[in-house]
């Protein structure tokens, strides 16, 4: 079968041959600008983003904006076209570019070819292909000719040359046009292996994606099977379930079961609409024998077969392990991986998969240790070092070593790099990109963690990995809650969550309703974070990570707090479960903040000071941990002056970004507000009222209404004591907005309202906020009545 060849104005493009031609004549164009070419008039349907045609066009995406235009300006001077009448190339302004000339596809000399017989003769035999197999005989569909829909697709998830390989593949069945493949839970029959029912699909499914079919993590087909489940009330792990609910995309059912001393294993594959493929094969093994399935289906869906990468032992182990892990028993799967100790120390791939567990099972130095060792014999294979890489940096990450970390996932993608890109790993890639931003994002290098986001979530699309888009997402909406940019992030959380819904994947979702929750917080949005917060923990049943459990048990009490619920708050925090924390110190220093706020809110303030003592002043160099660590500096320094007591702290902790200090980040108002209040409790009023003036100044300008708030909360304070009341309710009058549903603006409200001897004003800002009170103590000097104001004559 010919290539595709599109026509357009005189001109045609040859996908295959890699030329443009007008009339009789080959039109030059360098390879890069042909691949833009390309791109563009295969997704002619819609418009393409810069950013993902730079994606697509260079190697990791790394190209400006202006290096895109110049490619541009190529294809139109070959075309004839410019940017004044832009017939075929049309500039979409603030967005990217749209093929937009009339188009026809011509394939040629189109030939409708049979399958063979066998598809196993028309690809690489698969491992004991001399073992007796069939293939049923239901036909598969013949590929002729491209619809615009698929041709879309390619173009966004792949660069112009694996596009045009794939657009010319001659093979019996196409790739689903929903872009993925799932393989479903096998049917392990009499046999009491019951590991087979999922180690058995994790082995089929990473046999076919190692033969260059998308097929999604086996995690997220159970999740989505949970969630079938729910919707219809009774278990459905046959393929109809899913075939109803996705028409489009490839599902592959299997089934194993011994037959005297062999085993005999069957694959199908198909779509609600179209024809389906069935294979079969035995062997000695049940390893053995999914794996020849699984090849044998590969070949019969037009891909090649991979090697086999293990001995059988090996395989089998593997298989065991991860069918535990599936099962969300992490503690069954490190037994099945040390159950052979001498295979354990000897096999480095069980000894990865191992150290993955013990990560999960908040064993970090375990894992810290076999990592290292395995790193320091890795040789000169250089995925398999990087795949040691990308938990070495998640243990760091999560001990809060976040430059280390980025160190890690560094190496990583250099080894990647290094490996060139016939490992075909888009997954492992994605993970390492979306580490390193993860570390970029805490040390606050924003454009840098963008980069390698956006690298991360193409290379997940690519993979057929949507629960890995859908982190990316919930990690780009966490940086932006970092930058004070709350507004930007609920959008960014909400598709996040919206697709860990879609597949079933709880413990995710309920991670990113945590986050949304925080950031409709932040935005001062009450009632629309409390559901989210809400939503979240009804569901906390269903979370099997421990560390998962106290971090959604803080968020909670942070929420109790916020809604004036002490003794709620306060069984939380005794919660004995608090005891498993993670490594990083942030948790800790969480706990100890919550627990001195519940204090204090319950008048309790010696107890309150005493508890953050240990708390050093120095700022973290993660951004996330550090706002905690600024969060109990402002904490402190608000007890101390309700005390009358000196809070010292050296001058580095003063936050002053005004003077020749740091850059402002999003922690420098609260940390400028707690040197103003360090300086009232001292009586330095000048300085006082500078420090809180600034701080002010740049709460306005980063225009996070939280932060907004907290600052006039004391500044408000600070004012009314000095007898600048009108100055006060100025201050009062940007945070009033929220008076109705928020405590501390409800409490700003009524110390101006007292302050000005305004009675009507008075009472009716006591009634609302006695009403957000909950169980805080209002101050007793505002509930007493105010002193008439007086009226000065003129």
């Amino acid at each position: 079968m010919k290539s595709l060849v599109y026509r357009f104005n005189g001109y045609r493009l040859n996908a295959s041959a890699r030329e443009l031609h007008k009339g009789g004549e080959r039109v030059p164009l360098p390879p890069r600008a042909f691949a833009c070419l390309l791109l563009l008039v295969e997704a002619r349907e819609r418009a393409l983003g810069r950013d993902e045609l730079i994606r697509a066009l260079w190697h990791h995406g790394a190209a400006s904006d202006v290096q895109l235009g110049q490619l541009i300006v190529q294809c139109r001077r070959a075309l004839d076209d410019d940017g004044q009448s832009q017939w075929a190339i049309r500039t979409v302004p603030g967005f990217g570019y749209h093929w937009v000339a009339a188009t026809s596809v011509d394939d040629g000399d189109a030939r409708v070819e049979a399958a063979p017989a066998n598809p196993i003769d028309a690809a690489a035999n698969p491992p004991n292909a001399a073992a007796a197999a069939t293939v049923e005989t239901t036909p598969a569909p013949i590929r002729t000719r491209r619809t615009g829909r698929l041709a879309a697709v390619l173009a966004v998830t792949a660069v112009a040359v694996l596009a045009s390989l794939l657009m010319n593949r001659e093979t019996a069945a196409p790739a689903p046009l929903s872009g993925r493949a799932i393989v479903l839970p096998l049917a392990a029959q009499n046999t009491d292996e019951r590991w087979l029912r999922l180690g058995g699909m994790d082995l089929v499914a990473d046999r076919l994606r190692r033969s260059g079919l998308v097929v999604q993590p086996s995690e997220q087909t159970l999740g989505l099977l949970r969630r079938l489940d729910e919707e219809h009330g009774a278990k459905r792990e046959d393929g109809a379930a899913l075939r109803e609910a996705m028409p489009d995309t490839l599902v592959i059912e299997g089934a194993i079961e011994p037959r005297g001393a062999r085993w005999y294993a069957t694959a199908g594959a198909g779509t609600a609409a179209g024809p389906r493929v069935r294979v079969a094969f035995d062997d000695a093994t049940p390893t053995g024998a999914l794996r020849g399935a699984a090849d044998r289906l590969a070949a019969a869906l037009g891909r090649v077969p991979p090697p086999a990468a293990d001995t059988e032992s090996v395989a089998e182990t593997l298989q065991r392990a991860q069918a535990a892990l599936l099962a969300n028993e992490p503690d069954a799967a490190r037994e099945i991986l040390r159950a052979d100790a001498q295979l354990a120390r000897d096999e480095p791939r069980l000894r990865l998969q191992l150290a993955e567990v013990d990560i999960r099972a908040g064993r970090l130095d375990d894992a810290r240790t076999a990592l290292d060792e395995l790193l320091a014999r890795a040789g000169d294979d250089r995925v398999f070092r990087a795949r040691l890489l990308a938990p070495r940096g998640m243990i760091a990450v999560r001990s809060g070593q976040y430059a280390q970390a980025g160190r890690f996932f560094g190496d990583g993608i250099a080894s990647l790099d290094e490996a060139g890109d016939a490992h075909g790993d888009d997954q492992l890639a994605g993970r390492l990109h979306n580490g390193r931003a993860v570390s970029r994002t805490s040390l606050e290098d924003y454009a840098g963690a963008l980069l390698d986001y956006g690298i991360a979530r193409d290379r997940f699309a690519r993979a057929g990995d949507e629960g890995g888009v859908a982190r990316v997402d919930g990690n780009i909406g966490a940086m932006e809650l970092l930058r004070a940019h709350p507004a930007q992030a609920e959008p960014y959380l909400a598709a996040a969550i919206a697709r860990f819904e879609a597949l079933g994947l709880v413990q995710e979702r309920i991670g990113q309703l945590q986050l949304l929750s925080v950031s409709r917080r932040a935005q001062l949005k009450n009632a629309a974070a409390w559901e989210a917060m809400d939503a979240s923990w009804t569901q906390r049943a269903r979370v099997p990570s421990p560390y998962s459990r106290l971090s959604l048990r803080l968020y909670r009490t942070e929420q109790l707090l916020q809604q004036g619920r002490h003794n709620e708050a306060a069984e939380l925090l005794d919660d004995p479960g608090n005891d498993a924390r993670p490594a990083d110190v942030s948790e800790v220093e969480r706990i100890r903040l919550l627990r001195a706020e519940l204090d204090w809110r319950r008048g309790h303030g010696a107890a309150a000071l005493a508890a953050l003592a240990p708390t050093p002043f120095a700022p973290l160099a993660s951004a996330d941990s550090d706002l905690i660590r600024a969060d109990i500096e402002l904490l402190r320094s608000r007890i101390a002056r309700d005390l009358a007591v000196a809070d010292a702290a050296p001058d580095s902790a003063a936050g002053n970004a005004v003077a020749g200090g740091p850059s402002p980040n999003a922690r420098t108002p609260l940390r400028q507000t707690a040197a103003a209040n360090r300086a009232w409790t001292a009586g330095r009023h000048d300085d006082a009222a500078r420090q809180f003036e600034a701080a002010f100044a740049l709460a306005q300008a980063q225009g996070v209404p939280l932060t907004l708030l907290r600052v006039a909360d004391d500044y408000v304070a600070f004012l009314i004591e000095r007898q600048r009341v009108a100055d006060a309710a100025a201050i009062a009058s940007q945070v009033a907005l929220w008076a109705e549903e928020d405590y501390d603006a409800a409490l700003t409200g009524l110390r101006v309202a007292h302050a000005q001897g305004r009675r009507d004003a008075w009472q009716a800002a006591l009634a609302t906020t006695r009403r957000l009170a909950g169980e805080r103590a209002i101050p007793r000097e505002l509930v007493a009545p105010p002193k008439t104001a007086q009226v000065r004559a003129p």
